[in-house]
């Protein structure tokens, strides 16, 4: 399960300070109250860690070609630092293929820089900015125009600047972006109440929120727009196939379908698309019955995969299925059920009787690989080793693979390049009081082109980092060869970049890696509910 209770305390808090001002005389005007994570600059709520305008402190701006990165500037991705001033030594006239006096040279005034040599002109297709070329549709410094610079973590795609991945924060209602390569992330958003899931739909971002609504916000800098929609209970998962949208809730036990209005592309420059949000219209519903709870789905040609969780103390049958809706002739319609193994074939533990209850699914070689948790029907910990189901889908043939030792609880599978990628979440111990006192057997692991494990990355505390939150595997997003790990218990992102057949840990917990990216900041219990890779162009 992705959701969980907000922390025990705070709405009586708050209740509380109000009844005293209304009983007390001569309490403060606060004024803006800022959610975790962010500080009052103002009359506004700012993220000080990552925000070019208030990098560290209220006030302290950043330079042309700088981001805010850890409270402190410093030079945006694909910019050098030449002195005081951080420039891209491909296009700059003054430090032409590297720092003018360590490798680079000054070009002459009838000269343009091009691909980090001085020469005549600028090659058809390249845009001169102050005798610089550059390539509008990547350039950080120079993105759509001439001095317009991605700043905030933020890159340049398709002439705009954005985010390359994008994480939602259940517990603060917040978003945060973040620039793949560098890791560095961007200001963290309140958009929601209790975001589950985003998607990207041309220059809007669609954040999923668990108070039944499609929230929409402005891809360049999640600034909320008036533009949302509503959805079912329990909202877990949005996929985009423009011009639709298919949500899945899991308590209605549906898939709900609505249609983008107006034309592909509208009229205008492309940051000036649905300024006001996009206009969606619910066109069609599909039930696939009570104590169904649909988790997860998967795009196939005219196919959507979806897995069937089941309740497990309503129904134990209810679960472990998966089933085709046919997307044809625009009349969703389930076409098809599989059911998954179940009994002695999922290995219970001793003294287990176990279901598959299926999360994660992903297309990948022509078949269908979903995450099994093998849970215990009634503990809801895991009754088995974690494993995977490899569905055939003109045939019908399912088989399983065994995850090994390192794994318990699969929950999300991806691919990466030819190679695929299954998080782990464990197997979670509490107290009396509902306190996380330990994790076992949470991780990432590979599987090679033959659907062989070949790599395990355990998530976990390295005794050498001094005070570590619980880590916990939940979803994660693939950016060429690296992944980004959400952490459901103490808000931070994972990454991990496949090199060959071996899992390396870039930022997480281990000694020899940098810190985790702190994505959720929340004292407590902090989810990272989704970990999304934004489409590269429109």
């Amino acid at each position: 399960m992705n959701a969980a209770p907000l922390p025990p305390g705070r709405h009586v808090a708050v209740l509380v300070s109000l009844l005293s001002c209304l009983l007390l005389t001569g309490c403060p005007d606060e004024g803006v109250v800022c959610s975790e994570g962010l500080s009052r600059c103002g009359d506004t709520c700012v993220d000080l860690t990552s925000e070019s305008a208030n990098c560290g402190e209220c006030g302290n701006t950043c330079g042309t070609g700088q981001l805010c990165a850890q409270s402190a500037c410093r030079c945006q991705q694909g910019a050098t630092a030449c002195g005081d001033a951080c420039v891209d030594t491909q296009s700059s006239p003054q430090h032409c293929g590297g720092c003018a006096g360590e490798g680079g040279k000054v070009c002459q005034p009838f000269e343009v820089c091009m691909n980090g040599d001085c020469q005549g002109s600028c090659a058809e297709g390249m845009l001169q900015c102050s005798n610089g070329c550059i390539n509008p549709a990547v350039s950080n410094l120079h993105c759509g125009a001439c001095d317009n610079a991605c700043g905030d973590a933020r890159s340049c795609r398709g002439g705009v600047c954005t985010y390359d991945v994008v994480a939602t924060c259940f517990n603060t209602g917040q978003v945060v972006g973040i620039q793949s390569g560098s890791d560095f992330k961007g200001p963290n958003t309140l958009v929601a109440s209790s975001p589950q899931s985003a998607a990207r739909m041309m220059n809007v971002l669609l954040v999923l929120d668990s108070t039944r609504k499609l929230v929409q916000a402005r891809l360049s800098d999640y600034g909320v727009l008036p533009a949302r929609n509503d959805t079912g209970r329990a909202p877990n998962q949005v996929l985009v196939l423009d011009p639709y949208l298919y949500i899945l809730n899991s308590s209605d036990n549906t898939l709900q379908i609505l249609r983008r209005e107006g034309d592909p592309i509208p009229p205008g420059p492309r940051p000036s698309h649905y300024p006001d949000g996009i206009p969606l219209t619910d066109i069609a519903s599909v039930s696939f019955g009570a104590n169904t709870n649909p988790f997860a789905m998967a795009w196939t040609g005219n196919d959507l995969w979806v897995t069937l969780y089941g309740n497990l103390l309503g129904d134990p049958s209810a679960g472990g299925r998966v089933v085709r809706v046919s997307l044809a002739n625009n009349e969703p319609t389930v076409v098809d059920t599989i059911e998954l193994p179940s009994g002695a074939a999922l290995k219970p533990f001793s003294g287990n009787t176990t279901l598959s209850t299926p999360t994660g699914i992903a297309s990948h070689h022509g078949k269908l690989y979903v995450a099994l948790n093998n849970l215990n029907p009634v503990t809801y910990s895991p009754g088995g080793p974690g494993l995977l189901a490899r569905i055939d889908p003109t045939s019908r043939a399912v088989d399983l693979i065994d995850l090994g030792e390192g794994c318990l609880n699969p929950s999300s599978v991806a691919p990466v390049g030819e190679q695929l990628l299954v998080s782990c979440g464990g197997k979670a111990t509490y107290d009396s009081d509902f306190k996380l006192l330990s994790v076992e057997r949470s991780a990432l692991v590979l599987l090679d082109a033959q659907d062989r494990v070949v790599s395990t990355a355990p998530i976990q505390c390295s005794p050498g980092i001094g005070s570590c939150p619980i880590p916990a595997a939940g979803r994660f997003a693939v950016v060429g060869n690296r992944s980004y790990l959400g952490d459901t218990n103490g808000g931070r992102i994972f990454v991990h970049e496949v090199v060959g057949s071996t899992l390396v840990e870039r930022r997480g917990l281990l000694d020899t890696s940098e810190p985790a990216i702190a994505a959720c900041p929340a004292s407590g219990f902090s989810l990272v509910s989704d970990v999304v890779a934004l489409d590269k162009q429109y």
